[in-house]
């Protein structure tokens, strides 16, 4: 089990800079039906969903996923060149979430029929949403992801960014050996990106509007990307952590070498399976910021041959009981609000069940219910009420057929600066300076210069 989570830091959310693994062999050859994806790394759960709610049902053609490569970019780079032979040698793609205004603008995807998936309440509306593009529903959540704070559990929940940084400082002041403030993905991958935008938003700024405008430059960012310089300047987000990916991140935790860790929920199963012997002692709440909504969707091929039988296999595998096998069986965040509630799949470990929230599906952050009492596991998911929560207040990164442009020259400059003023050297840029840079940089990539 801990191999297996481990593993899931690769999820192509946020895929590490990795060595290139060559793809699978051939699927099946009584494959119908192929769907395009990274490698799996859920320990064979997506297969076993598969199994259960498509390949396992008599008279409907046999299903296949075609796994692409463990690196994002691979993934990326193979479907779109898929999708421009209009081949139709796929027939469903398996997307990353800020891939789909890409792959949708340029063509490639056909609308999914809504009238397959029944009623959408199920999903939070965010996460829904997150699959339309100029109005037209592209992709269906399979799974999702959402940034958690883990932090040592002699210290208070930080509420806000200033109180982690402050919490952080006075201990690093105390006697003891020396310790991290704050670890999180901070080398130069989409970790960056992502954890950028979270510590801007932390701190009244943004990157991007809802309107899509570069605002990074205006007064309040301005002071969002000072504060994030200051949080550098006082080491509590130290130079050693500026080559960290998932995996450096979540080794700095466990091992006590840093108080506070940005990390995704299958990091909790990993620290809480070895705090029972040796590992860290911990809690782990919802960010006390945004977060970045991660996840895979997916999307039907416009070039399938298949078309109602590519539909219907999209909506069996987004559906409640695929849901709970990826959450209780593969450790995947759901995106249906009822696979967090549902009882464990036999066979599984997975967080213990608690009853559902009252009232409306999408609940006020800070509700949800206490889980019942259940004998503890080995090693624990997150509760699902701070699951919850953490997903009802995420966000998407800036939608965007050239969000892959955005993401690459956004982290490229941030890593730069902050590791100018982590290692104190002369001529730094400011805050003020940085930003009135980085704007015209940004809007040209968001143009797709």
């Amino acid at each position: 089990m801990i191999l297996l989570l481990l593993l899931l830091a690769c999820l192509p959310s946020l895929t590490a800079s990795a060595t290139p693994t060559p793809p699978p062999g051939p699927p099946r050859d009584d494959c119908v039906l192929r769907i395009a994806s990274g490698a799996d790394v859920s320990g064979g759960t997506r297969e076993r969903a598969l199994e259960a709610v498509w390949n396992g049902v008599k008279g409907r053609p046999r299903a296949c996923f075609v796994a692409i490569s463990s690196v994002a970019d691979e993934q990326r780079s193979a479907m779109i060149s898929a999708a421009q032979s209009k081949a139709g040698h796929y027939d469903v793609y398996n997307l990353d979430i800020q891939w789909i205004p890409e792959f949708a603008e340029g063509g490639y995807l056909r609308p999914i029929d809504t009238a397959a998936h029944g009623g959408t309440n199920d999903f939070l509306s965010q996460i829904w949403s997150a699959g339309a593009w100029n109005g037209v529903q592209y992709a269906v959540p399979f799974n999702t992801d959402v940034g958690l704070l883990y932090y040592r559990d002699d210290l208070p929940e930080p509420k806000d960014w200033r109180d982690m940084t402050a919490l952080a400082t006075a201990r690093r002041a105390g006697p003891g050996p020396a310790v991290l403030g704050l670890a999180g993905q901070f080398a130069s991958y989409e970790g960056l990106t992502v954890n950028a935008l979270e510590a801007i938003w932390a701190n009244g700024g943004d990157v991007v509007d809802a309107n899509g405008q570069v605002v990074i430059d205006q007064k309040r960012s301005v002071e969002a990307v000072g504060r994030l310089i200051e949080t550098v300047r006082a080491d509590v987000i130290s130079g050693e952590t500026l080559g960290s990916t998932e995996a450096e991140s979540l080794t700095a935790f466990r091992e006590r070498h840093a108080l506070f860790l940005r990390h995704w929920p299958y990091a909790h199963e990993v620290l809480s399976g070895e705090s029972k012997s040796k590992g860290v002692a911990f809690r782990a709440a919802p960010l006390p910021w945004q977060s970045v909504l991660g996840g895979q969707y997916l999307a039907v091929s416009r070039h399938t041959v298949r078309r109602d039988a590519a539909q219907r296999l999209v909506a069996a595998l987004t559906g409640e009981e695929a849901a709970r096998l990826l959450y209780h069986c593969g450790g995947f965040a759901p995106a249906r609000v009822s696979a967090l509630y549902a009882k464990a799949e036999p066979g599984c470990d997975g967080p213990s069940p608690a009853a559902p929230p009252p009232g409306p599906t999408e609940p006020e952050p800070g509700s949800g219910s206490t889980p019942s009492p259940t004998a503890e596991p080995e090693s624990e998911g997150v509760r699902p009420d701070t699951l919850l929560r953490a997903l009802t207040q995420a966000r998407t990164r800036p939608p965007s057929p050239y969000y892959s442009q955005f993401s690459r020259v956004f982290r490229t400059e941030v890593h730069e600066l902050l590791g100018c003023w982590s290692l104190g050297r002369k001529g730094c840029e400011d805050a003020r300076t940085f930003t009135a840079g980085l704007a015209p940089k940004l809007r040209k990539a968001l143009a797709g210069g």
